[in-house]
């Protein structure tokens, strides 16, 4: 059983005994009170057998996240089951004796009440509590447990008259503990924000001025175009969706001027994903700039030492602007034989562009000469990954994510799955027959006339080509866990997409020193896919789910569900840098966080004057 299964069933099972433990409560209270009808201590006593069966499955599956990792079964372990089995034990030496026994006093309902609390709890539990399990979560549910416990005792023992009382004191206390002990809150996501903070600011970390420089200007406007049979309103950089393919060679200096036309108060910048450039260019709005207001512009300059296949998008209100077009792409020293391929989802049409061309909900088709090389550099700027297949032609996997594969060995007819954000180059000679790109199983791209889709095995992209020798010394080690609980996002409390537990702006930012060596553990506890992006730096696959990996560099890497992936990451790029899920939903519904070197300050904040909102 995989790990994501078995916390799927732990869920389900969860709510399973959250329902049949109060309903064999309930009729328990009704046995031992008049008229005494027999049926309900017949349903009291069937519904207790069937909430120890689904009991002693939630220990079954908690033994098996504990065998994943501490992670997945930390609150189980410390919280919800000792809050369910230590009553359930009460209730089966007393409460059931009782039933059968027919007796007629209520307070022998009282354990199994217990009972059904501690199954509620642990419901609780798995809204409220994620890893770490903190003192004041777990204050918050025995307290909130507590005040039920006592208020159901004073009700079975007809001890009312201040039972509201008491109900209400128990919340009240909950929330005084919730708001000193910061159950949902953190602290600040970095001490460096601020214009008092001292040290270097990350807005002195810029690229060069060069005169000799390759220069563009993107003008961020409203703009539309027909997907799926209708008109669709999107925004642009020059009127093109995608926005124009930036083509530069390795060494240039790229300059690049953005304008910012867009209607209303909508305002605008650049991150360049997935190029490890000077971290004051990085674009992103409240860290390493403030947004372009409409009418106003920014400069973005940097040197283009990396070759490789790149994309740019707007990162203010990201989840809403790159949704409606604000993209495109930038390829660094291309050659012949370079073709792009941008896919894309306007609402729930999802497009091809190909070299350029508008974006095609159909299939798009080429001629290219054959006996020529062809290098496809295909960029997902969704938020969700897709699966592209390669047919008619033996291929190789060259780049990920700007990055070269060493040993890459040929593949025919294989599936491979890309990360929302990634970033994949498929190097083959065009043959005399037709090839053809598939996107999801569908038709995407026909080179030379129609083959069928792939329908080959997915690569595991983590173990292709060579497997190097990987240092496995650290000077840190940080770990990220994910998951969907209560927690406070912008201020507001909601369920969110959450790390360690906490939701943006407060997750604690780790701090490291230029030249360590970090070692990230991420662990996905969630039941979603997450696709992670870490800015300015590239990491090294050391693992996933316990496999050894290839070493490959990546920017973005889909985690999914149960899934714990190890990488490391070099601190070579001093500044202030934002990581996040690129599912950008998720980003903005709290899965942002920072790291930070340590003595690199901002000047920008979260919101303020220029509305910086960067997910």
């Amino acid at each position: 059983m995989t790990t994501a299964l078995a916390g799927g069933l732990d869920q389900i099972v969860l709510v399973v005994a959250a329902v049949l433990w109060p309903a064999a409560a309930g009729f328990a209270v009704a046995a031992f009170r008049p008229p005494h009808d027999p049926r309900f201590h017949l349903a009291a006593l069937a519904l207790s057998a069937g909430a120890v069966v689904v009991s002693g499955l939630r220990v079954a599956l908690t033994v098996r996240l504990l065998e994943a990792g501490w992670w997945f079964a930390a609150e189980k372990v410390l919280l919800a089951l000792p809050l369910l089995l230590v009553p359930m034990v009460y209730a089966l030496t007393t409460t059931v004796p009782a039933l059968l026994r027919r007796d007629r006093d209520p307070r022998r309902a009282y354990p199994l009440i217990l009972t059904a609390i501690g199954a509620v709890a642990g419901l609780a539990c798995d809204v409220l509590v994620s890893y770490p399990v903190t003192l004041s979560s777990a204050l918050v549910v025995m307290l909130v447990g507590g005040g039920a416990a006592a208020l159901a005792w004073r009700l079975v023992a007809r001890k009312g008259g201040d039972r509201w009382r008491i109900a209400g004191f128990a919340v009240a206390l909950t929330g005084v503990v919730w708001a000193i002990t910061g159950s949902f809150s953190g602290p600040p996501m970095h001490a460096g924000h601020g214009v008092a903070a001292e040290g270097v600011s990350v807005a002195s970390l810029r690229g060069p001025a060069d005169p000799a420089a390759r220069r563009y200007t993107l003008t961020a406007k409203a703009s539309s175009l027909t997907v799926g049979g209708r008109r669709v309103e999107t925004w642009s950089f020059n009127g093109q969706n995608p926005g124009p393919t930036l083509r530069v060679k390795q060494g240039e200096t790229i300059e690049v001027t953005l304008r910012n036309e867009l209607p209303g108060d909508q305002g605008v910048t650049i991150h360049w994903h997935g190029y490890d450039l000077p971290a004051g260019e990085d674009g992103v709005p409240g860290v390493t700039q403030d947004a372009v207001k409409p009418g106003g512009e920014h400069v973005y300059r940097f040197r283009a030492d990396d070759p490789g296949t790149y994309w740019y998008h707007s990162h203010q209100n990201s989840s809403v602007a790159v949704a409606k077009g604000l993209f495109g792409l930038l390829i660094v020293d291309p050659a012949e034989g370079d073709h792009t391929v941008a896919i894309h989802s306007y609402g729930d049409v999802q497009t091809l562009s190909f070299d350029d061309r508008a974006p095609a909900d159909g299939l798009v088709t080429a001629d290219l000469p054959p006996g020529t090389p062809v290098r496809l550099r295909i960029a997902d700027t969704n938020s969700l990954p897709v699966t592209l297949g390669l047919s008619g032609v033996d291929f190789r996997l060259r780049s990920v994510d700007a990055r070269d594969v060493a040993s890459a060995t040929p593949l025919r007819d294989r599936r491979l799955k890309l990360a929302a954000g990634g970033r994949y180059d498929l190097t083959f000679t065009m043959p005399d027959g037709p090839v053809m790109l598939s996107v999801d199983g569908h038709p995407g791209l026909a080179l030379n006339g129609r083959a069928a889709p792939a329908t080959g095995d997915l690569l595991d992209v983590t173990r292709y080509g060579t497997l190097p020798g990987l240092r496995e010394e650290f000077d840190r080690e940080i770990v990220w866990v994910l998951d969907k609980t209560f927690a406070m996002v912008g201020g507001v409390p909601r369920l969110a997409h959450t790390v360690n537990g906490k939701g943006y702006p407060n997750i604690p930012t780790p701090v490291v020193r230029e030249g360590d060596r970090v070692k990230i553990t991420i662990v996905n506890r969630s039941g979603d896919l997450h696709p992670m992006h870490p800015h300015g730096h590239h990491v090294e696959v050391l693992s996933r789910d316990g496999r050894p990996a290839n070493g490959m560099l990546v920017d973005t890497f889909d985690v999914e569900p149960g899934e714990v992936w190890v990488v490391a990451l070099t601190a070579d790029n001093p500044g202030l840098w934002m990581s996040h899920c690129h599912d950008l939903a998720h980003a903005v519904q709290g899965m942002e966080f920072h790291l930070a070197y340590e003595g690199i300050t901002t000047p920008f904040d979260i919101g303020g004057p220029a509305g910086n909102h960067p997910a």
